[in-house]
């Protein structure tokens, strides 16, 4: 049995165990008062550069993205058998996940693509491109043995050419990554890694459709 699920017979429980895992490092630092302990917090942030600057770059306005059922909140879903969803206890987002993903995408594609992209606040800017996100599955996997344990993340992409409303591209980004280690921290370092992979990937795919959002 993984670390992370063993010592537990009902499978919601097994979440708790994960988050008991990481508080425990917070020790006599923190004091929570009568509420007893607090969330562990997670951010997802690029680790990469804040993009172009360039005056000829496409601009891009980036939708918030569009969640799947479960994923819209705080809280970091983990798959069970069958179709059952639980959420990592003890243990959250830092803000919805959808801010986190858009503020995450337009950073790496900012980066790795070379456009302006424009998120929250920027429909007044002209832009010649909008793209939209749906997230499938940002998930963690647990596994019958430690080695198995896994995230997993899904991404749909649309982007549309403001001009004459062409879909431009409409491509699925798919990845997953080893949660290596029995606490929460390894399951955010495994989001992270898998959304590092998933972000070069989007910028070489954003790159390639540029010149199809160069404004006139």
């Amino acid at each position: 049995m993984s670390k992370l699920t063993s010592f537990l017979p009902k499978p919601i429980a097994a979440a708790a165990l994960i988050a008991a895992t990481a508080l425990s490092a917070c020790g006599p630092l923190i004091s929570f008062g009568d509420d007893g302990p607090g969330d562990t917090v997670y951010s997802l942030k690029y680790a990469g550069d804040f993009g172009t600057n360039a005056a000829d770059a496409p601009v891009i306005y980036i939708d918030e993205p569009h969640m799947a059922d479960g994923l819209a909140g705080q809280r970091i879903t983990v798959v069970l058998s069958g179709d059952k969803r639980s959420t990592l206890s003890g243990a959250r987002w830092s803000a919805p996940l959808s801010a986190l993903v858009r503020d995450y995408v337009a950073r790496a594609l900012s980066d790795k693509a070379g456009a302006h992209m424009i998120g929250e606040g920027g429909l007044d800017i002209h832009a010649t491109c909008r793209l939209g996100t749906k997230v499938w599955s940002f998930e963690f996997v647990p596994s019958d043995s430690a080695a198995g344990d896994k995230v997993n993340i899904a991404m749909e992409m649309s982007l549309v050419r403001l001009a004459d409303g062409k879909l431009l591209s409409h491509p699925t980004f798919t990845k997953s990554a080893p949660v290596r280690g029995a606490d929460g921290d390894a399951v955010a370092n495994a989001f992270a890694a898998a959304m590092q992979d998933m972000g070069d990937e989007m910028g070489s795919w954003l790159k390639a459709q540029s010149a199809s959002c160069a404004g006139s």
